[in-house]
């Protein structure tokens, strides 16, 4: 009996990007929103590589690849060989217009330095952002901690003038 190439099942799909993955800048994984669901595909290498612009979310791309069982059968994981774009996502009108997650520490020694107070101004000013409470950052000394996403920014000593700016501010 000789060793022969097993073909790998063939896919094409086409559908909106719900989310990229990334791994050293060049986009790994991309979850793609179809007509049948939702499904992850890995990017062959060469594929990250050769790609002018890295897909974003809300693009429409029809991806081309294989299919291979992973797990004795139990997981199908779908990797593009060929990745083209249909309809590009319109860029938001601007930046202050994100949602944003604003992550406040509730622990008892940012507490005593006005996080629940800072949560409450937050609410009252009716930003576009969504509050949460969190367990210690480890900047108990310099509370209340805050971290805002998406932008990644952690602040110590915070209060909602801050915040306010990074939400609202374009290169944030």
């Amino acid at each position: 009996m000789g060793l022969g190439v097993i073909d790998s099942p063939a896919f094409s799909l086409e559908g909106t990007v719900e989310e990229v993955f990334y791994k050293k800048g060049l986009p790994k994984v991309v979850i793609l929103k179809t007509a049948t669901g939702t499904v992850w595909i890995k990017l062959e290498k060469s594929l990250r590589r050769e790609l002018a612009q890295p897909p974003k979310v809300g693009d429409r791309l029809r991806l081309e690849g294989t299919i291979s069982d992973k797990y004795d059968g139990w997981v199908k994981q779908y990797k593009a060989s060929h990745l083209e774009f249909v309809a590009t996502a319109q860029p938001p009108a601007a930046k202050s217009s994100q949602f944003c997650k604003v992550l406040i520490c509730q622990k008892s020694s940012c507490c005593r330095r006005g996080a629940k107070e800072l949560w409450q101004e937050l609410e009252a000013q009716q930003l576009p952002i969504a509050l949460k409470a969190t367990g210690c950052m480890g900047e108990c000394k310099r509370g209340p901690a805050v971290v805002i996403l998406p932008h990644k920014k952690r602040l110590t000593r915070a209060h909602a003038q801050q915040i306010r700016e990074l939400v609202y501010s374009p290169e944030a």
